[in-house]
C-alpha cells in the first residue's frame, strides 16, 4: 500500500505542476480584468536609460545600438549606458566612436551583477530599462513598457521574448517549451505578478532598484522579485516584443538551463522569505511554478521506481509506457539522427530539462556556481 501511495503521490504532484498549475492559473486570471493603460503620447513618455552590459560584444553592439536609436520613442528622453565587462575584444574602441553612448568598463571580468550595480549608480533618469546585446527590440517596445507604469501599483514589466523559427526540430520541441513558458507567465501577470522578469527586457523605477550581490546569477529573478516584495506588481507587456534566436540543439539549451536553475537556487538560498507566504505575495505562484518545477526530477524517478515494483497489470503498463518514453530520449542522446522524429526530439529535450534540474543542485551545492556566463 505505501509503494502504491507514493506512485500516486509522485503522480499526481508530475501532473499539478505541469498540467494543473499552469490550468488553474489561467482559470484565475480569467476573472481578473484586462489592463486598461493607454499607450502615452510623446509629451507624456518619461525619461528613461537603457542600460546593458556585455562581454566581448564588439560585433554585435554596432547593431544593437542602430536597434536602440530605432525605437519608437524620442530621441531626447532616452539615455543609453553600456556597461563592458572585463571586455578582451574591441568593444571598448567600438562605444568610444559612437556619440550619445555613454560606457563603462573595467579591466576584470566581474559578471553582469557588478555590471548592473556600477550601472545604476549612473542613472539619473525616473527609469531604467534593461536589454541584453543580443536581441532586437521591437521599434514600440519601450513605449509599451513605460505605458504600463499608469498603474502606480506596478513595479517593474517585462517585454515579451518572441523566438524566431527553428530549423532542427529540437529547436522546435524547445520553441513549443517556451510557448508553454510564456502562457503560464501571462496568467501570472494578469492574476497578479510573473515570478521574475524576462532578462531580454524589463523595465523598473530607478528608486526601486536596490544593489544585488555582485555573484547574483539571475538579475532578472532578484531585481522583481525584490520589488514585488514592497507589494508591487511584476507584469509581463505582451506588445513588448523583443527577438532572439532558438538554440538549435538540446546540448546548448541544457547548457544554459542549468545555469538558470543554479541561479534559482542561490537566489532561494539568499531569500528565505520567499518560501514565507506572509512576507511574498506571490508565494502561490512561487512555489507552483519556480520551486515544484526543481523537484519534477526526482517525483519522475519515483514514478519509474514505483510503477516497476508494483504487481499489477496497470503499473507494469504504466512501467513499460515510461520505459519506452526513456528509451527515445537516450536514442536522441546517443544517435542524434533519430533527433529528426518529433517524439524522440521531445523526450530528449523533455528528458535534458528536467535533467538540468538535478545537475544545477549539484552544481550549486558543490559551490562551482559562476555569475560569468559563457555564451552558447
Amino acid at each position: 500500500m505505501m509503494t502504491v501511495a507514493l506512485f500516486w503521490v509522485a503522480a499526481l504532484f508530475i501532473l499539478y505542476t505541469y498540467i494543473g498549475y499552469p490550468v488553474l492559473i489561467s482559470l484565475l486570471a480569467r476573472r481578473r480584468p484586462l489592463p486598461d493603460c493607454p499607450l502615452l503620447d510623446d509629451a507624456s513618455l518619461p525619461h528613461l536609460t537603457v542600460v546593458m552590459a556585455g562581454y566581448n560584444e564588439a560585433a554585435r553592439l554596432p547593431g544593437k545600438i542602430a536597434n536602440l536609436r530605432a525605437l519608437d520613442y524620442p530621441k531626447h528622453k532616452v539615455d543609453i549606458l553600456v556597461v563592458s565587462d572585463g571586455s578582451t575584444d574591441a568593444s571598448a574602441q567600438v562605444l568610444s566612436s559612437m556619440p550619445g553612448v555613454r560606457a563603462l568598463s573595467y579591466a576584470q571580468r566581474q559578471g553582469k551583477a557588478y555590471a548592473l550595480n556600477l550601472a545604476l549608480a549612473e542613472v539619473q533618469t525616473e527609469f531604467v530599462v534593461f536589454c541584453d546585446v543580443r536581441q532586437d527590440l521591437e521599434p514600440g517596445a519601450a513605449r509599451r513598457l513605460m505605458s504600463d507604469f499608469c498603474d502606480p501599483a506596478v513595479g517593474a514589466v517585462s517585454g515579451e521574448l518572441v523566438h524566431r523559427p527553428s530549423g532542427t526540430q529540437t529547436g522546435q520541441n524547445i520553441g513549443l517549451y517556451w510557448r508553454y513558458e510564456k502562457a503560464i507567465r501571462k496568467a501570472e501577470s494578469r492574476f497578479h505578478s510573473t515570478v521574475g522578469a524576462t532578462g531580454a527586457l524589463y523595465a523598473i523605477r530607478t528608486r526601486d532598484f536596490v544593489p544585488i550581490p555582485p555573484d547574483t546569477i539571475l538579475d532578472d529573478f532578484e531585481i522583481p522579485m525584490r520589488i514585488t516584495r514592497m507589494g508591487k506588481r511584476t507584469l509581463i507587456e505582451p506588445r513588448a516584443h523583443v527577438y532572439d534566436v532558438l538554440q538549435t540543439e538540446s546540448a546548448a539549451e541544457k547548457k544554459r538551463k542549468v545555469r538558470t536553475l543554479t541561479g534559482n537556487f542561490q537566489t532561494f538560498s539568499r531569500n528565505f522569505w520567499l518560501f514565507s507566504p506572509v512576507q511574498n505575495p506571490v508565494w502561490f505562484q512561487f512555489l507552483s511554478h519556480k520551486v515544484f518545477r526543481l523537484i519534477v526530477p526526482y517525483a519522475l524517478i519515483l514514478t519509474l521506481l514505483t510503477s516497476a515494483l508494483i504487481p499489477a497489470a496497470f503499473y507494469r503498463a504504466v512501467f513499460a509506457l515510461q520505459l519506452a518514453f526513456y528509451l527515445l530520449a537516450a536514442a536522441g542522446q546517443w544517435i542524434p539522427s533519430t533527433r529528426r522524429n518529433r517524439f524522440v526530439s521531445f523526450a530528449h529535450v523533455f528528458f535534458d530539462m528536467n535533467a538540468a534540474a538535478i545537475l544545477a543542485l549539484m552544481t550549486f551545492l558543490s559551490g562551482r556556481a559562476d555569475a560569468k556566463w559563457e555564451k552558447t
